[in-house]
């Protein structure tokens, strides 16, 4: 059987989610979504720069840029054993903590590699208008599990292009 995995490459933005087995949550508490976003950093900090992030109950999305990590190992794999490790981990500790046992994610993670601008920019849209287009808020401002606040306001908390991603538009009203 052929190999069919494609693997991330250095210095690229990705769309990076994922969502729970059937009619599953992710996050049960504040504590879940703010352990998961905690977790990233401290796994994925050195290999990935986030851009953007939403967690809905059942789901996440994930804007990433690939770090160059070095000339002569193979970066994809170890991209993708970091991501896999990750969701692993927090799989592993919400299964101990919830009293379950079994997946919790659907599968492997998907990733898309953005590859021009304006594909950037729609992913970005769509990813901060996730809670809106599922009916969890009115407004993509009243979320409280993404990013779209932190990069409105200029402060860093997760994400660190904050002030890249705003050139990515000519207006801050388009994010809304």
């Amino acid at each position: 059987m052929a190999n069919n995995i494609i693997f991330m490459k250095p210095e690229k933005f990705y769309h990076i989610y994922n969502r729970a087995c059937g009619f599953e949550k992710l996050f049960l508490s504040d504590s879940n979504f703010r352990f998961f976003l905690d977790s990233f950093t401290e796994n994925l900090k050195g290999y990935v720069s986030l851009y953007a992030y939403c967690l809905m109950p059942n789901h996440f999305h994930f804007l990433v840029k690939t770090k160059n990590l070095c000339e002569t190992e193979d970066q994809g794999k170890i991209y993708s054993r970091r991501f896999s490790n990750y969701f692993n981990s927090y799989a592993k500790s919400f299964n101990k903590f919830n009293k379950r046992k079994g997946s919790l994610f659907s599968q492997n993670f998907k990733k898309k590699e953005i590859d021009t601008m304006e594909y950037l920019r729609s992913v970005t849209l769509y990813i901060h208008q996730n809670p809106v287009k599922h009916g969890y808020v009115n407004k993509i401002d009243e979320w409280k599990y993404s990013s779209y606040k932190e990069i409105i306001s200029g402060k860093s908390i997760y994400c660190q292009g904050n002030s890249e991603m705003i050139g990515w538009f000519r207006s801050l009203d388009i994010l809304k």
